[in-house]
């Protein structure tokens, strides 16, 4: 199903010079049953034999913030020596899926060279290599998310959390290219993804939200959040469709 502000989305008319695109990566660009980035190492096996527990007892205590979580997070990664070797082998062995047409979707944005901003609470390193993975790690593609500095050179993030990622600063070369752009098409699969953009920001951008579980509980929220809500693992092919007018 999907559910469309129309008058909004008719109000708005994006092209290839006058907009950029703010997205989330877990269950947005990937499909809803897919597993999380953080997951990949988990599953994967390749961290040592305790690996799991050690992150089940960090998941399940009752951290003071998300950010003393992620923090914990990757300071067992640090411990258990994380790798690109590591990262590439957990993304061979297991089920990170990209949402049906999101692959088409990124080369699309890269072949207009429209800048596409990944903001994620997940881990950009597992995110980085899983785009290049599927060979659509492209120049115009700008990942904002925590982050594991395997190098120990102490540039660890773990500030991006569900509810901070207004807070995400941007490079200058990102805010020099962004500021020309009149619109923003915004997608994110919780409400909280719409803070991806400030208050002021909002009647200038197109949001969508992907509501995959939970539907009747939830729909009327969504409806109230997003200006294109679409269900049931919709593909990026219905979002496509629904901005060219071919409704």
């Amino acid at each position: 199903m999907k559910y469309i502000n129309s008058k909004k989305i008719d109000n708005i008319k994006l092209n290839k010079e006058n907009f950029y695109v703010l997205i989330d990566f877990d269950r947005t660009l990937t499909k809803e049953g897919s597993i999380s980035c953080w997951r990949v190492l988990y599953y994967s096996d390749l961290l040592g034999e305790d690996f799991k527990q050690r992150y089940d007892q960090i998941h399940d205590k009752n951290s003071e913030t998300w950010e003393c979580r992620f923090k914990e997070y990757i300071d067992l990664l640090h411990e258990k020596n994380l790798t690109n070797k590591i990262i590439k082998g957990a993304i061979e062995k297991t089920d990170l899926q990209l949402r049906d047409g999101a692959k088409e979707f990124l080369r699309k944005m890269n072949e207009m060279d429209i800048p596409v901003i990944i903001i994620s609470c997940s881990i950009g390193n597992v995110i980085k290599e899983y785009l290049k993975f599927n060979n659509c790690n492209y120049e115009n593609i700008y990942i904002y998310a925590n982050y594991c500095d395997i190098d120990k050179k102490q540039n660890d993030i773990y500030t991006v959390t569900p509810v901070s990622k207004q807070k995400v600063t941007f490079s200058k070369n990102i805010e020099d290219i962004i500021v020309t752009k009149e619109y923003i098409l915004l997608l994110g699969d919780v409400v909280d993804d719409v803070n991806m953009v400030t208050k002021e920001k909002l009647e200038q951008t197109i949001t969508v939200g992907f509501l995959d579980k939970k539907i009747e509980q939830e729909l009327e929220l969504y409806k109230s959040t997003f200006d294109i809500v679409l269900t049931d693992n919709a593909s990026f092919k219905e979002v496509e469709d629904i901005l060219l007018n071919k409704r």
